[in-house]
């Protein structure tokens, strides 16, 4: 799965039974910074959690929110149709252990990078949910 190759995914680990598949995801935004070498991309996970913290159920929440951060990025080609970003989010690790990020949809995303982690994982209310 995703998850499993990026660093500190244990989190999103615990807040489901299987983490889903990148289909159709909301993707809220794709950041370049570092004059190129870091590139963050924030999506909403297309199922809410399974196992959700207590604060979260208490709020209500009913979106998981998740920030992605790549490093040493090496290519990145970015190209988009539409204002309602959404797409197939596809990351593994290439045969020389580096990052490979593929979104195909409304957004096209292909990026190669040396480090791939899990920054944050937070839940909100998101009243725009289909």
């Amino acid at each position: 799965m995703w998850h499993k190759v990026l660093e500190r995914n244990q989190f999103i680990s615990n807040l489901y039974q299987e983490v889903p598949k990148l289909i159709n995801v909301r993707i809220v935004a794709i950041k370049i910074t570092d004059e190129g070498r870091r590139v963050s991309l924030n999506f909403n996970m297309p199922k809410f959690a399974d196992n959700p913290p207590s604060k979260w159920h208490n709020s209500g929440f009913n979106t998981v929110f998740i920030e992605l951060d790549f490093f040493n990025v090496q290519e990145l080609n970015v190209s988009y149709c539409k204002e309602n970003l959404k797409g197939i989010i596809n990351i593994e690790k290439n045969e020389e252990d580096k990052f490979k990020v593929h979104i195909s949809g409304s957004v096209n995303m292909n990026l190669v990078a040396e480090i791939g982690m899990i920054q944050s994982v937070s839940g909100y209310i998101d009243n725009l949910q289909e």
